[in-house]
């Protein structure tokens, strides 16, 4: 089982979730959901969780992206994102969603090398077909119970049931989801942000060795929804890997609580620096980031971020940081 890495079919599918959550980014719900996993081939179960970000096309139909973790079975600890569409059956009252989807499901997946004892982080492609009721019992909350089917050829076939709660950026005079959204112009003059960052870097291996780090980042808000950064990122040493380089992405951004709130979702090249067990090397890698932010006084901001860095010799990291950022 060869591991696959960063191409430019990772790249189509990650900008293609970007231009899809894009269009525009409004009137978006985003759930938190906790549950189970089942492996039927190895006769395992274990948790699973994940985060899903909606944008309504109409009544009947939306776009979702979600991040999945599978938990951890016999020689896998998988997770991965997916961009899915949806087709959804709303009861008379809209108090109840009924919706089934599918989408391609880019995988990450810890496992040991074929004859081998050391492990790597497998990347590959799959599909997730989901099925979800939605209960919208009071605005803005939503509960939610989900079923997905991650199907790949190159890892596990699993099946994953979960529960959980979402919140409605945008809420309207009738229950339900918000059909059609509303839109929204800069609620800030202060277009530039500056932000400063410390936290752990994770490898994702078998022992999961960890390592002080740390960023800087500038944020230039192009419009309302889209933001393009610059990122220096140190991902301290692990032991496994000591990198830092530099980040340039493009992001979709969404504000709420009042334009306090922002959730975004970004992804660009990471050209890095990294001194490992192997040797000194540079080398281009692929970058996903998450991020949750609240502006909390004047032009101050606090934010949570997580880079998944994308490599092509299974040396993926999770970098989770927390920062201060000023707008200006």
């Amino acid at each position: 089982m060869s591991e696959k890495g960063s191409n430019p079919a990772t790249a189509w599918v990650v900008l293609a979730s970007l231009v899809l959550l894009a269009a525009p980014a409004r009137a978006q719900e985003l759930y938190a959901l906790f549950g189970g996993q089942n492996t039927k081939a190895l006769s395992e179960q274990t948790y699973s969780y994940s985060m899903a970000y909606q944008h309504h096309l109409s009544d009947h139909a939306f776009v979702s992206y979600t991040w999945l973790n599978e938990g951890h079975v016999s020689n896998h600890h998988r997770d991965g994102y997916s961009v899915q569409l949806w087709l959804r059956e709303l009861t008379p009252g809209r108090r109840f969603a009924f919706a089934a989807g599918i989408g391609p499901y880019r995988f990450y997946d810890t496992t040991l090398l074929r004859g081998r004892e050391e492990s790597t982080d497998l990347h590959g492609f799959g599909v997730l077909g989901s099925a979800a009721a939605y209960w919208y019992f009071r605005a803005p909350w939503v509960a939610t119970l989900r079923y997905n089917y991650a199907y790949t050829r190159t890892s596990i076939t699993t099946r994953t049931y979960e529960i959980g709660m979402g919140y409605q950026f945008e809420t309207a005079g009738r229950p339900g989801p918000t059909v059609p959204p509303g839109s929204y112009d800069f609620a800030w003059p202060e277009r530039n942000e500056l932000t400063v960052m410390i936290g752990q870097s994770i490898v994702n291996d078998f022992h999961s060795p960890t390592g002080a780090a740390w960023a800087l980042e500038y944020r230039r808000r192009l419009t309302p929804y889209v933001d393009v950064t610059v990122a220096g990122v140190d991902e301290g040493d692990t032991g496994v890997v000591k990198r830092r380089g530099i980040a340039p992405e493009i992001w979709i951004s969404r504000e709420f609580a009042g334009h306090r709130g922002t959730v975004g979702l970004g992804f660009g090249p990471y050209m890095t620096h990294d001194d490992n067990e192997t040797g000194s090397q540079n080398r281009i890698l692929g970058l996903l980031t998450m991020k949750l932010g609240c502006r909390f006084a004047g032009r101050w901001s606090g934010d949570a971020y997580w880079y998944r860095t994308v490599t092509t010799n299974g040396r993926d990291t999770d970098v989770l940081l927390v920062g201060l950022g000023y707008a200006f």
